[in-house]
């Protein structure tokens, strides 16, 4: 299905057949209209969708002298573009944008909205009753090969966890596991949202740890 990580403000499908995960660039609610978070699916898929603005957005650009009409037909002008996908959240979508500047940022009203080239790659791919899970997770590990990699999407004025927290206990202290927490902390210090190597395991070609670049 799909997964949403609100901190590092990207999408990743994974399909059916345990094929390649894709992953897209997303722009999430601004303060006060938060993207919310748990466990949805897809109940409709528009093409061409029309918006009906809810009246708090209405109310909202009124306030500042730009009123909404009632509904905004398919088109050029029509910020949901020319897909979307409705989730069980009453009222939010994931969506194409007539503003593509925007991606990456927290700008929407909680809707997620997508590149257009992106929601229309994957909105053929993604069934009605297509399960959703929305995440904030600002830590990511991973691992290419033998090597383990950290990325960190701390928020301005989020505070750390503590290092031994960063990277999961069940990991760092698996057998032949080795973590530089030196590197750890650089990539939390640093916040930069970049896969930083921060540790590695015993190579099973050679039985030897991986040279690391600490």
């Amino acid at each position: 299905g799909i997964v949403l990580n609100l901190a590092e403000k990207r999408l990743y499908y994974f399909p059916e057949d345990g094929g390649e995960v894709r992953t897209y660039a997303i722009s999430i609610g601004r303060e006060g209209w938060e993207t919310p978070l748990g466990s949805f699916h897809i109940v409709r898929k528009d093409k061409d969708p029309a918006w009906y603005p809810p009246e708090s957005i209405r109310k909202e650009h009124a306030e500042q002298g730009d009123p909404l009409p009632a509904v905004v037909p398919a088109g050029p002008d029509n910020p949901l573009g020319q897909h979307a996908l409705r989730l069980s959240v009453p009222g939010y979508l994931i969506h194409g944008t007539n503003k593509p500047w925007g991606l990456g940022m927290e700008v929407s009203h909680g809707c997620i909205r997508m590149y257009p080239e992106n929601i229309a790659e994957l909105f053929p791919k993604v069934p009605v009753k297509t399960p959703v899970t929305i995440v904030d997770q600002p830590y990511k590990v991973g691992w290419l090969g033998d090597e383990l990699y950290l990325e960190v999407h701390l928020k301005d004025g989020e505070a750390p966890k503590p290092l031994r927290e960063v990277v999961p206990s069940a990991l760092a202290e698996a057998p032949g596991v080795s973590v530089d927490w030196g590197e750890v902390a650089r990539a939390v210090s640093e916040n930069t949202g970049l896969p930083r190597l921060v540790g590695g395991r015993k190579s099973t070609a050679s039985g030897l740890y991986l040279d690391m670049i600490f």
